[in-house]
């Protein structure tokens, strides 16, 4: 009996222990044993030995068929450390039988049940939390031996392994905690080699790749060779990873893969050996459980020299500089001609296309251009256009070569935007909806910019994809500004001077009744025109102040900002001309011209210091134009839509009523027969309902810019801790490096507020 015992202990079937599968008691028990004595033995094999022998099996399923690498470290420790101590208890307990040992067998070479218990005691509630993570790890295998989870339950994956046995370690009991801290150190050991492959060689895993929080975006990589085909899956970081580490592991083996396609072209200073030895040191080093400081602290060891030994020379300063700058002149129209002469491009673009088009248009607004097509081409041709126009006004100004026009040219692109832009959702999640890219033409479309190799380390797909969004936006306000004006320069609708003519073949008599007649068309249709202007002009106003505000205020004066933290010699000029004015007597020369404290030096040229920088920079410029206020932006795209509607009707008017005047003073006939009095009629009525509806909105946005004052909304919000860390956005020591960016704190909406009240002081207000 009791070698049958120590055999169902081992994990090996028992007739006897085990209970029956045809529910017939066996004699052989019924016999010998009472049932408190069967009871007790049964519980004993199926406590230890049927779930021993279900760990040993789920594990190695696990092993052998799970596609973490972590999970399958875990699981063969578990076999090969926990259950091998197990069964060599088991191997101790027969010896003890067979020794006779009196720590187990009592007199006449009895042995107690209750020392058998008593000799596991505690490996019952080993074997429970063994079974119950084998069971966390692999929920379900099914007869083929694939894993597959159940119950909906997501797949288990090394973060969440890594997260289930820390959390193991504070259950209160001292041997689980002892089992969970070896198996985590085995866990964490086995993501550690998957970080290393990565950070010491710049290669994903050759193994368990799809457990890495490092993903290839794009295996099949871009024609250019960029690194940003990697990126990060926020579900497979573990929790003592941050966000700023993490991306620190990103950007080292990117740089890595930029370095070794780059080995052509010898980098003065970098060796290679000696780094891969000091990293593989600074990994070496760290201790389990790993500390969240101290993993961090080991990434920026990394880092630092690899970015001062070889990026600084294969990244210049000067390139990422140059870049920027054509970020800030075309994306947040910097230069405003580009802006204007792209909007006449478009407008151009559309004015050759078919009559059919432009009527419909002219009809309904923004509406009627729904069913207009644009093709891909199209649009290649007014970027084109584009740069045409602005490289003879710059000719016709200066003779010299505009470096940052000829990279433009090289690197911008306009482009229709796909239907589903997936990508371009999930990047930029902090921006709210709707989208402005509907505004320069009937096809969305978008300005994006191809980072060329090794820029993208610095500049990655999620920021240009917002600089295009902002792009849209400021240009979105622009349009609508030049449109509103551009109904002005309608002389026909504003103004009745010189006075028409009487036709000459009339009679005196009927000349003075046709000039009768033209006065009193020309008072109904200005009392008809005068509240469409005053709607306009109200508008116009708005957009005017609005577009003043984001682009000479908000967009300088963070501009500013950055290119200080930037440009080393700005920032030691602006430290030594930001002192106190003092009104003690004067120190003598000497004095005077020593130091008073000691001024920041050393410029940003980390390459992840200044991606870092960027990435807060355009962070808190996104909140200081407003684009995360979602109420706002949704009202001013509607107003937007309605303003655009409105010097639609306006335009169609101004032909309707030159063509009605042809045909009731001189007789020209409309070769299509069209009642131009009727649409006349029609388009007075549409338009006092646009007007109406255009100063409502009016009304509407100035009232939600209150409410954003009253809110406390301030527009550099860039720089507080809780949005870094809600953007994932954070700089790597900031508290031990001194080069770290701080967006511009700027002011609020009052000023916008103020100039628009203000000018409306006389009117009763908005």
């Amino acid at each position: 009996m009791l070698h049958e015992l120590l055999l169902a202990l081992s994990g090996h079937p028992s007739t006897l222990l085990y209970p029956p599968t045809d529910g017939v008691e066996n004699d052989l028990f019924r016999d010998l044993l009472s049932p408190a004595e069967t009871a007790l033995l049964r519980s004993l094999a199926e406590e230890l030995g049927e779930r021993h022998k279900n760990i040993r099996e789920w594990a190695t399923s696990i092993s052998s068929t799970h596609s973490s690498i972590v999970c399958r470290a875990v699981s063969t420790a578990i076999v090969s450390t926990h259950l091998e101590s197990f069964q060599q208890r088991i191997l101790e307990v027969e010896r003890w039988i067979l020794e006779e040992n009196s720590n187990l067998v009592g007199a006449y070479n009895i042995v107690p049940l209750s020392g058998l218990v008593n000799a596991f005691d505690g490996w019952g509630r080993r074997l429970e939390w063994l079974w119950r993570l084998v069971q966390f790890i692999q929920p379900e295998v099914t007869g083929q031996g694939i894993w597959q989870a159940a119950g909906g339950q997501r797949t288990c994956t090394a973060s969440r392994i890594l997260e289930r046995l820390r959390e193991s370690t504070h259950t209160g009991y001292p041997d689980i905690e002892q089992i969970a801290l070896h198996l985590t150190k085995i866990a964490e050991k086995a993501w550690l080699k998957q970080v290393s492959a990565w950070v010491l060689d710049g290669r994903l895993p050759s193994l368990g790749a799809t457990d890495f929080f490092i993903v290839e975006e794009n295996p099949g990589g871009n024609a250019n060779g960029s690194s940003d085909t990697y990126g990060i899956t926020s579900a497979l970081v573990p929790a003592f990873v941050t966000p700023s580490t993490a991306n620190s592991i990103l950007f080292i083996g990117k740089s890595l893969n930029h370095i070794r396609n780059k080995r052509s072209r010898a980098v003065d200073g970098f060796s290679e050996p000696d780094l891969l030895s000091s990293h593989l040191a600074h990994l070496s080093s760290l201790g389990s459980p790993i500390n969240t400081s101290c993993l961090s602290a080991a990434v920026s060891a990394i880092r630092v020299p690899l970015s001062k030994n070889a990026l600084q020379k294969l990244l210049p300063q000067s390139k990422v500089l140059g870049l920027l700058r054509v970020l800030k002149d075309f994306f947040l129209l910097e230069r405003g001609e580009f802006a204007v002469a792209l909007i006449q491009a478009a407008d151009e673009r559309l004015a050759s296309r078919p009559n059919r088009s432009a009527e419909k248009s002219n009809q309904k607004g923004p509406e009627g251009l729904d069913n207009v097509l644009v093709k891909e081409g199209e649009v290649c041709a007014i970027l084109s256009r584009t740069w045409t126009s602005l490289s003879l006004w710059h000719s016709v100004e200066d003779d010299d070569v505009d470096e940052d026009l000829e990279l433009a040219r090289e690197v911008l692109r306009l482009s229709i935007k796909p239907h589903d832009s997936n990508t371009l959702a999930k990047s930029t999640s902090q921006l709210s909806d709707p989208t402005f890219d509907g505004f320069l033409l009937p096809t969305p479309t978008t300005l994006t910019l191809r980072v060329p190799s090794p820029l993208d380390l610095v500049l990655s797909s999620s920021n240009v994809e917002t600089y295009s969004r902002i792009h849209a936006y400021l240009l979105s306000i622009r349009r609508g500004h030049l449109r509103l004006s551009q109904l002005f320069l309608l002389s026909v609708l504003r103004r009745d001077h010189p006075f028409p003519k009487a036709p000459q073949h009339l009679s005196h008599l009927n000349q003075m009744e046709s000039l009768a007649r033209m006065r009193q068309r020309a008072k109904r249709r200005a009392k008809t025109m005068r509240p469409i202007w005053a709607a306009v002009e109200s508008a116009m106003f708005f957009l005017a102040e609005l577009g003043e505000f984001l682009q000479g205020q908000v967009i300088k004066s963070s501009w500013e900002e950055f290119n200080r933290w930037l440009d080393p010699v700005q920032r030691i000029s602006a430290h030594n001309t930001n002192h106190p004015v003092s009104l003690e007597p004067a120190a003598p020369k000497a004095e005077r011209e020593a130091p008073t404290s000691n001024p920041p030096t050393r410029s940003p040229q980390d390459p992840e210091t200044l991606s870092l920088g960027h990435s807060r920079y355009l962070m808190a410029l996104t909140q200081q134009l407003l684009l995360t206020q979602s109420t706002f932006t949704a009202a001013l795209h509607a107003f937007l839509l309605s303003s655009a509607h409105l010097c639609a009707l306006t335009n169609r008017l101004a032909i309707v009523q030159h063509s009605l005047d042809l045909q009731t003073d001189t007789g020209v006939q409309d070769v299509f027969m069209t009642s131009y009095a009727a649409e006349e009629a029609d388009l007075a009525t549409e338009l006092r309902t646009a007007a109406t509806s255009v100063e409502a909105q009016v009304k509407s946005l100035v009232e939600l810019l209150r409410e954003i004052d009253r809110g406390g909304g301030r527009v550099g919000l860039g720089a507080t801790e809780e949005q870094n860390e809600t953007t994932n956005v954070d700089v790597v020591g900031a508290s031990d490096e001194p080069d770290v960016f701080i967006p511009w704190k700027g002011w609020g909406v009052e000023r916008l507020l103020l100039k628009l009240e203000w000018s409306r002081r006389g009117d009763g207000g908005w």
